[in-house]
């Protein structure tokens, strides 16, 4: 065929899964086909099924591979931040930042109830389909625990739910960052967007001390 690429085994996959991104974010769930895919890849319309059954499993392993890529970002700078756990928490909703700004694709797909859905239903025929690496949540709630621990985030609080609710904060702040609804606010205040960002990160050192607003007293 005309324009088709060659490809070994395993970077025809790894192929398919850059492509899936791509289309995904220009079209949605919605335009997505395997046969558009293949279309991108430039090979015949039965390759991708070659390393996905469905076009369910393509979507799963994409949501799964970009929870792999967080969960890594975030212990690596965790890792690489020394001080309290106050410090790595607040480290770690930056490299969070960072991550959605450079793989918005991966971000929508990976909290979307498609992804979602998609990932169940894999999981459910597939019991090893969900790994400890992909566990993007394990982190922020094993600092969250330090950080009550050294008294930084309020000890009486459930650790979960404290979790959810730094991580609310951060995710939050992530999609406005995306939507481009920071630098365009902060713009209207004569601020930049960096200066914004920083600031917001200036409250939450605030709050994640003794007594914070997160899970304890103003």
């Amino acid at each position: 065929m005309k324009g088709t690429k060659s490809y070994h085994h395993k970077d025809l996959r790894q192929a398919l899964l850059q492509h899936a991104v791509r289309l995904i974010q220009d079209e949605g769930m919605k335009g997505f086909s395997m046969r558009k895919l293949a279309a991108l890849a430039g090979v015949s319309h039965t390759a991708p099924y070659r390393h996905f059954a469905s076009k369910e499993e393509l979507v799963a392993t994409l949501m799964l591979d970009g929870h792999i890529r967080l969960r890594a970002a975030m212990l690596a700078i965790a890792a690489a931040t020394s001080g309290r756990a106050r410090d790595k928490l607040l480290a770690m909703g930056r490299a969070y930042l960072d991550f959605a700004r450079e793989q918005p694709e991966y971000i929508s797909l990976m909290f979307s109830g498609e992804g979602m859905a998609a990932a169940m239903s894999v999981a459910s025929k597939h019991s090893e389909f969900f790994a400890e690496d992909s566990d993007s949540f394990g982190p922020l709630e094993e600092t969250v625990r330090a950080c009550q621990a050294e008294g930084s985030l309020d000890p009486s609080s459930e650790p979960g739910a404290l979790s959810f609710a730094v991580w609310s904060q951060v995710h939050g702040l992530a999609l406005l960052r995306n939507e481009g609804m920071i630098r365009l606010m902060a713009a209207e205040r004569g601020h930049t967007e960096d200066d914004t960002l920083n600031a917001v990160f200036a409250v939450f050192s605030h709050w994640y001390g003794p007594a914070g607003a997160v899970g304890g007293e103003v």
